[in-house]
This record gives C-alpha cells, sequence and structure tokens, in this order.
C-alpha cells in the first residue's frame, strides 16, 4: 500500500533552546552579561569597600553575592524563556508552511496528489529516468458512471464514492507510485522504474480488483462501479510529458469504447455503475 505521509519537525525543548540563536546575537547577549556584572562589581566597590574590614563590608559584599546571583539566574531564565518562545513561533511558521504547502498538493477530497503536483513529479521523474536509463510509465484511469451516481444518490454520495476510489487506489498501488487525481472522475498513477511489461500488470490488476468487489457499501447502499484504464511511458510509448500523457488518455479511450461495444454486444445499455 502506497503512504502519503509529511512528517512534521521535532518539538523544540528548553534543553536545546539556545542551540540555534545567530553566533551575533550570542555576541551581544555576551557583551550584556559582561556589562551587568562589571556594573555589579562597581556597585560592590563603592559600598562595600569602603568599608573592609568590618561587619558593614561582610553584610554589603553579602547583599551584592545574593543581589548578583539572583540577578543572573533571572537573567539566564529569562534568556531561556525568550529563546524557547522564538523556537516555538517558528515551528508554528514552520507547520503552517507545511499546512499551505500540502493544500496546494493535496486533493482535499481524496487526499491524493493534485494534479498541480503530479506534473512537477513527472517532469521530475522523467528527466531521471532518462539519464539513468529507466523506464517510467503512466496508468489514467477514468471512474465510470459518476454522472448516474450523482443524479440517481446525490453529489454527497458520489464525493464518498471518489473518496473510496482513492483509497482503493492506495491499496493497489505500489510503495512508490504516485496517485493523484486530475480531474472530476479522473485518477492517475505515476509508477517510476516501471516498464511497459508493469504498467500492464498494473491496468490488470486494478481492473481484477475493481470486478472482484463493491468499491463502495454504506448503510443500505451498495455500488459497483467500472473504470476505463489507460497506460504509456519512456521509453516505450513517448519520451516528454504531454506526449505520454494524450498517449495514456487516448488508450483510455480505446479501452472505454471497447468498454461500451461489449456492453451494446451483451444487449445492455451502457451503464458503467450499478446500484444495489
Amino acid at each position: 500500500m502506497a503512504e502519503f505521509k509529511t512528517e512534521a519537525p521535532a518539538e523544540p525543548t528548553a534543553d536545546s533552546a539556545g542551540a540555534d540563536i545567530p553566533i551575533s546575537r550570542k555576541g551581544k547577549i555576551w557583551l550584556m552579561q559582561s556589562a551587568g556584572a562589571a556594573l555589579l562589581i562597581a556597585g560592590w566597590a563603592y559600598f562595600a569597600l569602603p568599608h573592609f574590614g568590618s561587619a558593614q563590608f561582610f553584610l554589603d559584599s553579602l547583599v551584592f553575592c545574593v543581589f548578583g546571583t539572583y540577578a543572573f539566574i533571572a537573567a539566564y531564565n529569562a534568556r531561556r524563556e525568550t529563546v524557547t518562545l522564538e523556537k516555538k513561533l517558528r515551528y508554528s511558521l514552520i507547520r503552517r508552511n507545511m499546512h499551505l504547502e500540502s493544500m496546494t498538493t493535496r486533493d482535499d477530497l481524496t487526499h491524493l496528489f493534485s494534479r498541480r503536483h503530479l506534473f512537477d513529479r513527472f517532469e521530475r521523474e522523467l528527466q531521471t529516468a532518462k539519464a539513468s536509463g529507466r523506464a517510467l510509465s503512466i496508468v489514467v484511469i477514468d471512474l465510470n458512471g459518476m454522472e448516474q451516481i450523482n443524479t440517481s444518490h446525490g453529489h454527497e454520495v458520489g464525493d464518498r464514492v471518489l473518496a473510496a476510489f482513492g483509497r482503493f487506489l492506495a491499496d493497489q498501488a505500489r510503495g512508490s507510485d504516485v496517485l493523484a487525481r486530475i480531474d472530476g472522475d479522473e485518477f492517475a498513477v505515476l509508477m517510476p522504474d516501471a516498464d511497459e511489461r508493469a504498467a500492464e500488470a498494473a491496468v490488470t490488476r486494478l481492473l481484477t480488483a475493481l470486478e472482484k468487489g463493491q468499491l463502495f457499501e454504506e448503510d443500505d447502499l451498495s455500488l459497483k462501479t467500472t473504470a476505463s484504464i489507460g497506460k504509456s511511458g519512456y521509453p516505450w510509448e513517448a519520451d516528454s510529458v504531454d506526449q505520454i500523457i494524450s498517449s495514456a488518455r487516448d488508450s483510455m479511450s480505446a479501452h472505454k469504447r471497447e468498454q461500451s461495444a461489449l456492453v451494446a454486444a451483451a444487449g445492455g445499455a451502457p451503464a458503467d455503475a450499478d446500484a444495489g
């Protein structure tokens, strides 16, 4: 089963609060601490030294030691809390950016990749395949009967059918496959390092799995769907993304015509989805 997981950055901890403070900031902090220590020593010299050897000297020195210790502890804790807060804000910004990126790369309904991400990834994978001499395939799938489902059962049920098909694809895919919804009821599976034989095996696997079971079962509603599937790839069909996609869609259209011809020969209406 293909996984679609985005790892979030690890939560910042207080123990590592100062680990990534820029050197220039560390220098400023050190200067401020040094200045504070100098002022404390100067104050002690001004108030305590004139009474050297007396009880007043001991008392003033004790007061300055306690005050200095408290000041340094308070300054250290304040810096620690400030740096930790900055790290948490940075972490929140990273998470937000990841969420925004996910919104542009994922399809909200099926949680598969978006059309834009698929084509960006396709370009990169094709360049890699050409450079390494490996094959690359894509399978394009049109889920049949969605118009009838939307008309008969409503668009909410239609959306749940599409989401169910997204899960179905994830169950059938290899871990390295890139799954995407590229149009309303059109999906694609990008298969790195897969030749024509592997693409044909993937098509057969998908059609067999669809034929065996109900794609959507909820309450008293059960829907069985069919799909028209086409395949293409590099180098066995074309050598550019546009040509490969066009070839795969032509293959898908040919499969759809074959399905319609079989239904017509059997004397039935060209219905692609059955409800039970």
